[in-house]
This record gives C-alpha cells, structure tokens and sequence, in this order.
C-alpha cells in the first residue's frame, strides 16, 4: 500500500503573501482597465510630437505623479495590515497560493463594499 502524504498548509507568512496578492489584484484590475482605455483616446495625439521619447524612469515617474502613486502607497501598507489582521484573527488556513489569493479577492471586495456603502 502506497502512502499518501497528507497536504500540508502555508505558513503564516505565505498566506498573509497571496492573500494580499489577491487583494491588490482586486484593486488594481479596474484601475488598469480605466488607464487602458484613456491610453486609447490619447495615442493619436501623442504620435503627432516631435519631442524625443521620455526615459523609462521619465516615464515611470510621470506615471507615478499622474496616478497619485503616493496614495497607492498608502493604500498597500493599509491592505497590508488588513491581510494580516485576516489571516491572524480569522486563523485562516491554505493549502494553495490560488485559494489565497482568491480569499484575498473576496475580502476586498467585502471590505470595499461595506466601507463604500454599496449593496450586493
């Protein structure tokens, strides 16, 4: 008879990893599907320039600058502390980065919701 080993759970550390891994998904989908197609309506106009193309830190920066990146700083270190306060408080368990990671997509959601006032 074959033995079977029996699954072992991630560690702390790990769940707390793709919980919020799965919560940043949660946020950061729509807000690149926004920049996606204001990108869009804005290529023709910028294909016209003449100027030499910015560098790449030029353009991270200028991205960082125009996306209020500061405050998505902000809001990582507060999805960070919520990940861990989850996963401590609740004693939550996986056995997969993907079933974290989704919980994570859940729980922002829930949260989202409940903070904004929406309905289901």
């Amino acid at each position: 008879m074959p033995h079977q080993s029996v699954p072992v759970a991630m560690s702390f550390t790990e769940t707390v990893f793709w919980f919020l891994i799965g919560m940043l998904i949660s946020m950061i989908l729509p807000v690149a599907v926004k920049t996606l197609k204001s990108l869009r309506k804005k290529a023709g106009l910028e294909a016209k320039e003449a100027e030499s193309p910015p560098t790449l830190t030029q353009r991270i920066l200028t991205a960082w600058q125009q996306s209020g990146g500061n405050i998505y700083l902000g809001i990582l270190v507060i999805s960070l502390l919520i990940a861990v306060a989850l996963v401590f408080i609740l004693r939550l368990q996986f056995y997969d980065p993907v079933d974290a990671a989704l919980a994570g997509i859940g729980w922002e959601s829930l949260t989202n919701k409940f903070f904004s006032g929406q309905q289901a």
